[in-house]
């Protein structure tokens, strides 16, 4: 009789719109494409987390928020697809969740922090301070009104288990940015891991391929290498931008 699962038990992608993204200083190609600003939900017993928010909702109207060093993406994003919205229509209350993790602080990963009142973040202690960092804000790399608003924060410093079971695991993975961080989901198909923009696209794990404009090239290449090494292992790797890979997933969720 196989042992019963004790952990997380589905992993829901929630698409919170679209970039339309250079790729010259992603894969050095001089193209451009399309891809998902994902946000994922994981149903735990303890339970229910989020995995990166999003986009904040103003972007739907405008690009005040991001001037600077993302004027290269093009945005869409309709009503309907911020985060709250994408919740509720996958049968969840933004305000049941309790946690949101956050891979890292650009505007595309936790813009959406406000739709969820009463989570606790956890991020990165390294990243926390790289988003407050008066140099990077003032470039547009960071804008603290997305996520500094009042929450409760967890700051931790590499690996943390989420809820002490192993099932839902933040694995450092610096380089493109200070303090990012993926996360390894144990369901009752196998391990999963949230590679974030660690890895943009599939193929660029497969060729090694760092961004130009990663904080620390090396240090993202050595936590590819790291995220290779579980995929080898049996990990699912889910990208961060991969669209292809993304609208593959069932709606409902892996389980």
């Amino acid at each position: 009789m196989a042992a019963e699962h004790r952990g997380a038990t589905r992993l829901v992608p929630l698409e919170i719109g679209r970039l339309t993204m250079s790729l010259a200083e992603i894969t050095g190609e001089f193209d451009t494409a399309i891809s998902p600003v994902p946000a994922w939900v994981v149903e735990h017993p303890s339970g229910v987390i989020v995995f990166d928010t999003g986009m904040h909702p103003d972007l739907q109207h405008g690009t005040d928020r991001i001037a600077g060093v993302f004027d290269t993406s093009t945005i869409d994003y309709t009503p309907g697809e911020e985060l709250a919205a994408r919740l509720a229509a996958a049968g969840y209350r933004p305000e049941d969740v309790r946690i949101a993790v956050i891979s890292h602080l650009h505007f595309d990963h936790a813009g959406g922090t406000a739709e969820l009142p009463h989570a606790r973040l956890i991020v990165q202690a390294d990243e926390w301070s790289a988003g407050h960092h008066p140099r990077l804000v003032e470039a547009g790399i960071y804008n603290p009104d997305d996520f500094d608003i009042g929450h409760d924060v967890e700051l931790v410093e590499g690996v943390h288990d989420v809820f002490g079971d192993g099932s839902v695991v933040c694995l450092p993975t610096p380089g493109h940015t200070k303090g990012h961080q993926a996360l390894r989901v144990e369901l009752p198909s196998g391990p999963v891991v949230l590679t974030s923009d660690c890895v943009y696209f599939g193929h660029m794990l497969d060729t090694m391929t760092v961004p130009v404009h990663a904080y620390d090239r090396d240090l993202q290449l050595d936590s590819m290498r790291m995220l290779a090494s579980l995929r080898d292992d049996g990990c699912r790797l889910l990208f961060g931008h991969d669209l292809d890979q993304f609208r593959s997933l069932p709606p409902t969720g892996l389980v």
